[in-house]
């Protein structure tokens, strides 16, 4: 696999390094919406959610966005229970999930419950594949999630409502209200989430008879609220202040029983989390300047005995600065004050944290960009690696197609979870940050042509960890120990065909991902998993999707497999792989000034039995109905 992603590598190099002349042709206008960073990564692959997607997001939380539309495995602990990410490999503190710039993973456990996290607040998803500690600091290694909600400077009143019944006691309530004139705005949002869970399984006794068995004590309840107010200041500033509030609250699913008359006892978990964040931008002539000030709560509570919180402070700025037309600067710094307050960490504990980055973007030829990011953090009695980056992407435009080769290299790193570090007289304050080290070359194909449009995307990578944290047990003990590294090395490929009919158009979609991530060094000296891949990692993942839009109605069919993946006990535990189906249709009609949306949906068609996490069942076959509302 190396030989041939260095193949890969040298061959793109060959062509970036290669000047030809070119005709440059202008291609139809297309709407596109742009990270605040996203000029700074030429070489990376990003990919967004088109309006149709976020249309009907609905009741979806972000693991069920990444597990539908994305190549990135998600390990899910039942049915809406903790659902954590694999972004290439790696593990699920290894990838920073982002809401207009704050980290949302948490400071103590290292990671997100995808499942908390409900869609149909925002406007924006960008999911942003392979390292990138040089622009978001920590946890980036394997990849990052960016969630935004963006300024829309109503004039009036708009309303959006949703309301979702579905199978196992699945109802779902939605609101959003803006408000503004043109120059200030008010969004306000709100979710409303219960899921009894109570759905039926098989199991098989010792003595071979099958028995089916209702689920009991999984029940999961989700409250959001979200409120942004915008105001634009004089004719080049922007003034923002959004604030996220999120009450979930779920028993545990417990594992598959073995027989009919075993228990099911469920513990529980309360998580609040409040997070406000003030923003100011101002545009000069040749430059823009951000500014943001943060505070995060995060708190939960298990089985209403152990508290874990945190508090954290932050502040942000930075200039962006066109030296050029073809060379822009960017410079800044943040810093955050972190208390925690953990029934096992000692008391009156606090750390401060503070980064200094740059970025620069250079267009030394016509359609060839430079980009060069870097940043180093500081962190009280922990030495951080410096992360630079280097990327570059050069553009072939030809009749009504554009062909864009990309190459990338960083290092990344990943600060050891307070959890690592305090936790009673187990934690190790002296362990080291884990660091990554990637390469990424890839290429992206446009073309447009007479009601027809295909965008096409593969990218070849490699990636190793070092320092990879590891707990070990030492007598009847466990601590944390910079044991592992591993290395991880793939293909991603995703593609969608859209053809415009008549009163609609029909969109075609796949994406393929074939990833090898196998442990270098263990935890032992002859640590019998090195060799192996890693738990729950699929080598394989792809989806087939179609859809047809035609007048009012919206058709749709989604396919996703996951293949084989090994448990915890890698060499002898293995789970079977699955392919899901999940179909849907929607009209949409109006009555006077207000637009209705009817949606229907069946979930896992043909009652496929398989398992995400060993022991831990998903439902069959399930339903959902949807009304949505749009008052202008």
């Amino acid at each position: 696999m190396r030989k041939g992603l260095f193949f890969y590598l040298l061959f793109m190099a060959m062509i970036l390094g290669a000047r030809a002349q070119m005709k440059t042709v202008e291609l139809d206008e297309v709407m596109i919406s742009s990270l605040p960073f996203e000029k700074f990564i030429s070489g990376s692959k990003v990919e967004k959610a088109d309006s149709l997607q976020l249309a009907e997001m609905g009741q979806k939380t972000l693991a069920t966005y990444m597990q539908q539309n994305t190549t990135v495995y998600i390990k899910e602990r039942g049915n809406r229970m903790l659902a954590t990410v694999s972004f290439r490999g790696t593990g699920s503190s290894h990838t920073g999930v982002y809401w207009h710039g704050i980290n949302l993973n948490s400071l103590t456990l290292g990671n997100t419950d995808f499942n908390s996290v409900p869609m149909f607040l925002f406007d924006e998803i960008a999911v942003e594949y392979g390292g990138a500690s040089s622009l978001h600091g920590s946890d980036a290694i394997g990849g990052s999630i960016h969630l935004s909600s963006v300024p829309q400077w109503t004039d009036g009143v708009k309303v959006r409502l949703r309301q979702d019944f579905g199978s196992f006691g699945n109802y779902f309530t939605g609101v959003r209200l803006n408000t503004g004139n043109g120059k200030w705005e008010s969004k306000t949002g709100f979710t409303l989430q219960k899921l009894q869970n109570n759905f039926k399984y098989d199991i098989t006794d010792r003595l071979g008879d099958r028995y089916e068995i209702e689920q009991k004590n999984a029940a999961v309840g989700n409250y959001a609220f979200m409120q942004e107010l915008n105001r634009k200041v004089a004719k080049n500033g922007y003034f923002s202040l959004k604030g996220w509030f999120s009450k979930n609250e779920h028993q545990i699913q417990p594992l598959m029983v073995t027989t009919p008359d075993e228990e099911q006892e469920g513990d529980r978990i309360l998580d609040r989390n409040l997070r406000v964040i003030a923003v100011y931008e101002h545009f000069f002539a040749k430059g823009q300047l951000n500014s943001s000030l943060a505070y995060v709560w995060d708190y939960q509570l298990f089985n209403e005995s152990d508290v874990i919180e945190t508090k954290r402070s932050e502040a942000t700025v930075d200039y962006e600065w066109e030296v050029r037309d073809n060379f822009t600067l960017k410079a800044g710094g943040n810093a955050k004050y972190i208390v925690p307050n953990v029934w096992s960490y000692e008391e009156d504990l606090s750390e401060w944290r503070g980064d200094v980055f740059f970025s620069m973007r250079a267009e030394p030829l016509d359609n060839w960009l430079v980009n060069l990011n870097g940043r180093q953090t500081f962190v009280q009695n922990i030495q951080a690696p410096f992360a630079p980056s280097f990327s570059t992407s050069y553009t072939i435009a030809a009749g009504q197609a554009m062909l864009t080769f990309r190459l990338q290299a960083e290092r990344s790193y990943r600060i050891p979870t307070f959890n690592d570090r305090y936790w009673g007289e187990l934690g190790r304050p002296d362990l080291l940050p884990e660091r990554g080290y990637s390469i990424e070359a890839g290429h992206h194909l446009q073309w447009r042509q007479s009601g027809h449009s295909l965008d096409f995307d593969i990218a070849a990578y490699y990636m190793k960890v070092d320092d990879w944290i590891a707990w070990k047990p030492t007598g009847n003990l466990w601590r944390p120990y910079n044991l592992k590294k591993v290395g991880a090395g793939g293909i991603e490929a995703n593609g969608k065909y859209k053809w415009q009919i008549s009163h609609g158009f029909i969109q075609l979609r796949g994406m393929y991902a074939w990833n090898v991530t196998e442990l270098l060094k263990g935890i032992a000296e002859n640590d019998p998993a090195v060799g192996y891949q890693l738990p729950y990692t699929p080598r394989h993942r792809f989806g087939l999707g179609a859809s047809v839009l035609w007048k009012k109605w919206h058709f749709s069919i989604d396919n996703t497999y996951t293949g084989t993946r090994t448990g915890i006990d890698v060499i002898n535990e293995q789970l079977d792989d699955y392919l899901l189906t999940d179909l849907s249709v929607s009209h949409s009609f109006r009555l006077g000034q207000q637009a209705f949306s009817l949606q229907g949906q069946v979930l896992n068609v043909f009652d496929i039995e398989y398992q995400n996490v060993k022991r831990y069942a998903m439902p069959g076959t399930n339903y959902l109905l949807s009304i949505n509302i749009l008052i202008n």
